[in-house]
């Protein structure tokens, strides 16, 4: 025989129901944000601005204070750091028009090694400080590509002074 009790054990609670559906979709809901968040978070490189030194000097808005990208290249003899330290204070100039007085910068960190090239693009990460310096996080440097165009110029000289040995 069935007993009344186990029947009524079977049949499912309206009111339950209702409150496990909001419970599930609350964790559902949270779950959702906080994976946005994530890949939010791990991509902050992309949300930033990529600006030229002429571009970041011109424009105010961009000196408030938040990170960004400037890139330029180092001006001659503005490189400086103290002996035995590891903060260095240098000006970047826009590669295009050398006539701006340039960009100060500072950064804390071992420098690049194409750094110094007269040829390389420098990329700094950062943000503008209230003293008017940039503070850079990171210090990318760009390979030059002149250097592709220096090495054909180089083979063809080395091939030209092979026939001219060659012909004499």
């Amino acid at each position: 025989m069935i007993e009344h009790d186990d029947i009524k054990s079977d049949v499912r609670n309206p009111k339950t129901s209702k409150a496990t559906f909001f419970r599930l979709g609350i964790i559902g809901f949270v779950l959702v944000v906080g994976i946005a968040y994530m890949v939010y978070a791990a991509f902050p490189g992309n949300t930033l601005y990529f600006l030229t030194v002429s571009e970041f000097m011109e424009k105010e808005e961009y000196q408030d204070g938040r990170v960004l990208r400037v890139s330029g290249k180092l001006l001659d003899g503005s490189f400086h750091r103290p002996k035995g330290s590891t903060s260095a204070n240098f000006a970047l100039i826009d590669s295009l028009n050398n006539a701006d007085p340039g960009l100060e910068a500072r950064y804390v960190g071992v420098m690049p090694d194409l750094f110094f090239n007269p040829h390389s693009e420098i990329i700094l990460q950062g943000s503008y400080g209230m003293d008017e310096v940039f503070e850079a996080e990171t210090v990318l440097v760009k390979c030059p590509s002149k250097y592709q165009s220096m090495e054909e110029e180089y083979s063809e000289d080395y091939m030209y002074d092979e026939e001219k040995s060659t012909k004499s």
